[in-house]
């Protein structure tokens, strides 16, 4: 705990319900619970800390950090310590298998790539969970809270035992609550919190790995209850301004309640994704500031005993085993999760394959978007999270291989691995359990445990179901509108066709 915690509930952005430290704005809460003394400690030392020194490189290429609206520098393969034939044919792979975009960076510099929509904000689904763990960092490293905080710090309307629940469980996906899809849907169309809040506990917290969805949504509402700004307006003046990410390049949605999605709501430019793979590929300092305490990515690209291959919402490829995404119970594969990659590699992950990978040991950054072109519907979690896709596995192990300074990793074929068709329900106790139907439907009406929430279907927090989806639709209208007049006429794809040979 930092010194000098205390509590300001701050006034509603915009004639809002009150709801305990909750204040309602446009289409999220305002509100704060403020460490003044904390910031001004965290904000005196990130005026003095040493930035953490890029990686060395072979032959001095370094590229610069891209100023604000501009690109990456180019450097040919060849000058980046890579094979350019096999750096080609990596990425005519990928492009081939589903991809729109494929982009390839070492030593900060743009290789090659293809980006078929040009500088248009792509969805992340997934993914977005990866960016959110950024913000997240932040954050911390600011000073605003603790990762081992408790969510009763933050949400004093929660009984004793969600209360015990931490920040680092949150981020690592082992809260215990119940996760169930059609649970996690009936909270998108109430409210994600209040069914974070009210959730039956399903196993003690920190032990079981569960690849959940809503519980996510405290993440923004405790950076917007301690830093007294909106999530989005914390993310751009923090995060994206210092990494010159302009508002207009992204969109992030909410659910009905006004809660960030953060669990798969934000579409993001790629190269603006390979700024974020930079940060972190530099121990999270950008050009002469430290924006993430280091140690926050050492532990969040580390494994847990719940999930070695998971750390703080980005899969990591450390472990001997990991757990899938699957549900209702995630199953244990017995191999690595990106096999014939280098075990360092970490990433932000989506469905049907939105990646951005960071490869420590090779100074990389990969970013990879669009969907598969193999789909096998016994295998829906794989679908929907590319786990089990071989096609990407094969595409991130030719282009770390055609790295020519650094030793290859063992040739391992990610084809000979079985695909695991494994059924979603064994027993009648498993299909109840998969489709939850008393759960999901005490959200969608608000009762029993959720009773108190104040939430249902119809009404929530004193507003009808219609109101919220027109601010909803305002909300998403007015981001993507922006975005849209912002890439008006640029069409331009970072690529590196021209770079020099």
């Amino acid at each position: 705990m930092m010194p000098g915690f205390g509590r300001a509930t701050l006034p509603p952005k915009w004639g809002g319900l009150a709801r305990g430290a909750r204040t309602r704005g446009p289409l999220g809460w305002g509100g704060g619970l403020l460490r003044p003394s904390a910031v001004v400690i965290a904000l005196l030392l990130s005026a003095v800390v040493t930035p953490v020194p890029a990686a060395a490189t072979p032959g001095g290429i370094d590229c610069a950090y891209p100023a604000a609206g501009a690109a990456f520098e180019s450097r040919s393969a060849a000058q980046v310590g890579m094979d350019g034939a096999a750096v080609a044919d990596a990425i005519d792979f990928g492009m081939s298998t589903g991809a729109n975009t494929v982009q390839v960076y070492r030593h900060g510099c743009l290789v090659d790539g293809r980006a078929q929509f040009g500088d248009a904000p792509l969805p992340l689904a997934s993914a977005s969970k990866g960016v959110a763990a950024v913000a997240v960092g932040r954050a911390i490293t600011l000073g605003y809270f603790d990762v081992d905080d408790t969510l009763g710090t933050f949400f004093p309307e929660a009984d004793a035992e969600h209360a015990a629940l931490t920040i680092r469980q949150v981020l690592n996906q082992t809260t215990g609550l119940r996760f169930t899809w059609p649970s996690d849907g009936a909270g998108v169309v109430t409210d994600q919190i209040s069914q974070t809040l009210h959730a039956p506990v399903d196993y003690p917290a920190g032990t079981t790995f569960q690849y959940a969805q809503n519980v996510l949504a405290v993440l923004p509402e405790i950076i917007a209850r301690t830093t007294g700004r909106d999530f989005l307006e914390f993310v751009q003046q923090e995060l994206f301004d210092p990494l010159g990410i302009a508002r207009d390049h992204w969109v992030w949605v909410r659910d009905r309640s006004g809660n960030v999605a953060i669990n798969g709501g934000l579409a993001m430019r790629p190269a603006d994704l390979a700024r974020l793979g930079q940060l972190l590929l530099r121990n999270g300092s950008w050009a002469d500031r430290q924006l993430i305490d280091p140690e926050y990515i050492r532990e969040g690209s580390t494994g847990t005993e719940a999930n070695e291959a998971y750390g703080f919402l980005w899969w990591t490829n450390s472990g001997e085993t990991y757990r899938s995404a699957g549900a209702p119970i995630p199953e244990v594969i017995d191999q690595p999760f990106w096999v014939g990659s280098p075990r360092d590699m970490y990433m932000f992950s989506g469905a049907f394959g939105q990646f951005v990978v960071v490869v420590p040991s090779r100074d990389m950054v990969i970013v990879r978007l669009g969907g598969p072109s193999r789909n096998d519907p016994a295998t829906v979690a794989g679908i929907l999270t590319g786990t089990t896709n071989p096609d990407f596995k094969e595409l991130f192990r030719r282009l770390t291989a055609a790295v020519t300074d650094v030793p290859p990793e063992p040739y391992d074929d990610p084809y000979r691995y079985p695909v695991r068709n494994e059924p979603l329900a064994r027993t009648p106790e498993d299909l109840d359990r998969l489709i939850d139907p008393a759960n999901t439907i005490a959200i969608l009406l608000g009762t029993g445990p959720y009773s108190d929430s104040g939430c249902n279907l119809a009404v929530c927090h004193g507003s009808p179901l219609g109101a919220d989806i027109q601010r909803f639709t305002a909300d998403v209208a007015d981001q993507v509108a922006a975005a849209a007049a912002a890439g008006a006429g640029t069409g331009r794809a970072d690529t590196a066709g021209d770079a020099p040979g």
